[in-house]
C-alpha cells in the first residue's frame, strides 16, 4: 500500500456556498431557507440563541449530516492531496486518553495513510506553533483543558484543512485560557489560510475574532442579519469593542437576538 502524500504548503481556503438549506428531523423544522456565501480565508461566526440550529447548521457544513434540501458546496482552487478539506473542533476534545499528545495530532494523517515520519514529523510542528512543543510526550489526563484544546486545535490543522468549522470550542475554560487561544487560533488560521467558521452564542467573542457575524433567529434557523466588521487587529479587545463602530455593531447583533440595550452587559 503507497503512503499518502503530505503536502505542507499552506492551505488554500475554501470557498463555502450555501443555498436554499433546509433542514428537518421528522417534522420538526430546524434550519428554514438558509443561504450564505463564505470567501475563502474568511472568519465567519453564527451566533443565535440555543435552539436556533447553529449546530445543526455546522453538522451540515462537516457532512456529518444530509440536509432535507438545498445544497452546500465546499470549493478549493487548489487540492493537493486526497486528505479531507474540512476540519471540526467542538467544545469537549475527543482526545484518546491512552494515546500521547503527538500521536492525537498525528491520528489523522495516520487514519488516512500517510507515513509513521511524515505525520510524526507535521504533529511534532503543530505543537511547536501551538506551544506545546515540550509536552508532546504527555497524555490528555497530564494536561489542563486549555492544553487539551491546544493539542484539539493542532489536530484540527494537522492535513492543512480548506475549512475549519468549531461549535463552541471555547465555552468550558477560564477566561484568561479562552483569550490565549484566541490570539493562538487567529495566528495559525492567517498562516494557513483556513476558512474558519465559529459558532457561538458568545456576541463579545464573535466580534473579537471574526470578519462577519451573521444572525440567527430562533427555531427553525434562518439569517437574521450579517454584520462585515471593520478591517481591525484581532483578537479585538474589550476596549476596542466597547467603543465607536463596534459598540453600535453589539448593540445592534443583541437586538436581532431579542436582547433590549439596557440588557446590554
Amino acid at each position: 500500500m503507497t503512503a499518502t502524500t503530505l503536502d505542507t504548503r499552506p492551505t488554500t481556503g475554501g470557498r463555502i456556498v450555501v443555498e436554499n438549506l433546509t433542514h428537518a428531523f421528522d417534522d420538526l423544522e430546524v434550519l428554514h431557507d438558509f443561504t450564505l456565501d463564505i470567501a475563502p480565508g474568511e472568519f465567519v461566526s453564527f451566533v443565535g440563541k440555543s435552539g436556533c440550529g447553529k449546530s445543526t447548521l455546522l453538522n451540515i457544513l462537516a457532512g456529518l449530516l444530509t440536509p432535507t434540501s438545498g445544497k452546500v458546496e465546499i470549493s478549493r482552487a487548489e487540492v493537493a492531496s486526497k486528505l479531507p478539506r474540512r476540519a471540526y473542533i467542538t467544545q469537549d476534545d475527543r482526545l484518546l486518553p491512552w494515546r500521547t499528545a503527538v500521536q492525537n495530532v498525528a491520528l489523522p494523517l495516520e487514519l488516512h495513510g500517510v507515513g509513521k515520519r511524515d505525520r510524526l514529523a507535521r504533529a511534532h510542528d503543530l505543537l511547536d506553533r501551538v506551544g506545546l512543543a515540550d509536552f508532546a510526550r504527555r497524555r490528555p489526563s497530564e494536561l489542563s483543558g486549555g492544553m487539551r484544546q491546544r493539542v484539539s486545535i493542532a489536530q484540527a490543522l494537522v492535513y492543512g484543512p480548506a475549512v475549519l468549522l468549531m461549535d463552541e470550542p471555547f465555552g468550558a475554560l477560564d477566561a484568561w485560557t479562552r483569550e490565549s487561544l484566541h490570539e493562538l487560533l487567529l495566528g495559525v488560521q492567517a498562516e494557513l489560510g483556513t476558512t474558519t467558521v465559529l459558532v457561538t452564542h458568545d456576541v463579545v467573542e464573535a466580534l473579537a475574532l471574526s470578519d462577519r457575524v451573521v444572525t440567527l433567529a430562533p427555531r427553525p434557523g434562518r439569517l437574521l442579519g450579517e454584520y462585515v466588521l471593520p478591517a481591525s487587529p484581532r483578537p479585538r479587545t474589550h476596549r476596542d469593542l466597547q467603543r465607536g463602530e463596534f459598540a453600535d455593531l453589539h448593540d445592534r447583533i443583541r437586538t436581532d437576538l431579542g436582547f433590549h440595550s439596557e440588557d446590554r452587559p
